[in-house]
């Protein structure tokens, strides 16, 4: 049980940390909250999940809980986060709700916290945008936009294009 309560303490700190988002993005603002560089990576149009990536900061001085997301075009979202057994195993998880403690940084990427729509009615290819719905507790909800990448991820961000 102490293996689990460190380990579980270790992932969320991992994931509460400063922005390094790897190129801009557009943010958003709302009630003390940013959210910025929320993404996607492109899938085929046969796969009916989409994971959301981004990044949310809490500028009050109090604690706030995402309790939702939802987008037009798929299920509710749900979250997940890794997990670690206490034989030492590794999964994901679904987790109901994440706080954001005043003044931290919530960072979801790939292998860590993140967003995930089942059920995907559309497909999206790189440069497309398309809508999303956050609900916080006791703030209402906030609407954001997030970019789908390209599938590639060895592509430059910054590189000319001729």
């Amino acid at each position: 049980m102490f293996h689990r309560a460190i380990t579980a303490a270790a992932i969320s700190a991992a994931f509460i940390m400063p922005a390094a988002a790897h190129h801009d993005g557009d943010i958003f603002e709302a009630n003390g909250i940013v959210v910025s560089h929320a993404h996607t990576v492109e899938v085929s149009a046969s796969a009916h999940s989409m994971d959301v990536f981004m990044t949310i900061e809490n500028t009050t001085d109090t604690a706030v809980t995402l309790t939702g997301a939802s987008v037009d075009f798929a299920d509710s979202g749900i979250f997940q986060a890794p997990s670690v057994s206490d034989s030492g195993t590794m999964s994901v998880r679904e987790v109901k709700a994440l706080e954001i403690a005043p003044g931290q940084v919530l960072t979801m990427q790939p292998s860590g916290v993140h967003v995930v729509f089942h059920n995907v009615q559309e497909a999206f290819k790189g440069g497309d945008h398309f809508h999303a719905h956050l609900t916080f507790d006791g703030l209402g909800e906030m609407e954001i936009e997030v970019e789908v990448e390209h599938g590639d991820h060895d592509h430059d961000h910054d590189a000319e294009t001729s």
